[in-house]
């Protein structure tokens, strides 16, 4: 599928963006010219540098299709080298996973999924240590409901482990942990079912916690602040499911909108956006305009410049475009991958037509 001219669009998961010249509408309240913070550590504040320029290791030529002509989605990174993808007529019907190889060229079935009924689209899938997870729903269907699904990792038969109804079944955002898939409800509290079999439960402490990426829990929606209208709520606390410890979060004076990982923070400020480490350390201004403020890859965030969308890394510095322009260069476009949690792959229209270029953040060394 190609990534269209289709206007001005939040990013959402396997979504496509598209920047035009001038002030982007999916980012209200901010201006193109950040305002003044602290400090800024890395890259000026001009257009960077294409991201196979920036970080040739961690870009790759995908092709669109697979070989027996099924459209391919990227998902998220599976490691430095390794990309999951879905494969089928549609993003929203997949026919199974693939995996492709960043070095080879190469991809090879990982799971073939079980046909779902008239209607069934897939949601959100997410890779953790042991198993590939992922859930359907049934939009047509007045009653909210979803069923979720695993594999393991290293390929295999998919499980159905279960599914919920009602309003446990309007999925936030979603997880898999060793013996568990995760989620939480639009409405909040974080829930588990078991792999082997059994129900759904609420874990014990989380009302007034949604899942961010597990095993971290937060105090706002992964919803988009337009979706929620929650724009100026910041994050102030993250939560270790497995252990149930909790770190209480100071948003610098005057920032609204934050969001952690389990290093960085990052938030809108005066105008502009600011990161910040989680212990309150390391205050700086994010250059250009942020464009959700979300953390990818433990470190990265997305910002724009004009018709320009790149990656920019708050531990270096250093920031890379991934945006394919427009024959007339007024507009500029690029999809995230499908993940639940936020995606470690970002891909745009490459020049020869038929591939895209992928970027993996797992494959930038940590020193660079």
């Amino acid at each position: 599928m190609a990534l269209a001219v289709i206007g001005v669009v939040a990013v959402a998961s396997g979504a496509v963006a598209v920047v035009r010249a001038g002030h982007r509408t999916d980012v209200p309240g901010q201006s193109a010219t950040p305002g003044t913070a602290e400090r800024t550590t890395g890259a000026a504040a001009g257009r960077a540098e294409g991201a196979r320029t920036v970080w040739p290791e961690a870009v790759a030529s995908l092709p669109k299709k697979s070989a027996d002509g099924l459209g391919y989605r990227p998902v998220t990174a599976l490691g430095p080298t390794e990309i999951l993808l879905t494969a089928g007529p549609s993003f929203e019907e997949p026919k199974r996973f693939d995996v492709y190889d960043m070095k080879s060229g190469r991809s090879r079935t990982l799971v073939t999924l079980v046909p779902g009924s008239d209607g069934y689209v897939q949601g959100g899938v997410e890779v953790g240590e042991d198993y590939i997870a992922w859930y359907g729903r049934r939009p047509q269907n007045p009653q909210s409901w979803a069923d979720f699904w695993v594999a393991p990792r290293r390929g295999g038969d998919p499980i159905r482990v279960g599914e919920v109804t009602g309003a446990p079944a309007g999925i936030d955002r979603f997880g898999v942990s060793g013996d568990h898939v995760v989620w939480s409800p639009e409405r909040g509290g974080v829930y588990r079912m078991p792999i082997g079999g059994g129900k759904a439960e609420k874990i014990p402490g989380t009302d007034g916690l949604w899942l961010a990426s597990w095993p971290w829990a937060r105090n706002v929606p992964a919803a988009t602040d337009i979706e929620t209208g929650l724009l100026a709520a910041n994050q102030n606390v993250l939560v270790d499911l497995r252990t149930g410890v909790r770190q209480n979060i100071v948003p610098p004076p005057g920032a609204t909108g934050l969001r952690c990982s389990r290093e960085w923070c990052v938030g809108r400020q005066g105008g502009g956006a600011v990161a910040v480490r989680v212990d309150g350390s390391d205050l700086r201004r994010v250059p250009w305009t942020m464009t959700e403020p979300e953390v990818h890859g433990g470190r990265f965030v997305e910002v724009y410049q004009d018709t320009t969308s790149m990656i920019y890394d708050l531990a270096t510095g250093k920031a890379g475009g991934i945006t394919a322009l427009s024959p007339d260069g007024r507009s500029g476009s690029y999809g995230q991958g499908a993940s639940s949690s936020p995606t470690e792959v970002f891909f745009w229209d490459a020049k020869q037509g038929d591939d895209y270029d992928v970027l993996n953040l797992a494959a930038i060394p940590e020193w660079e």
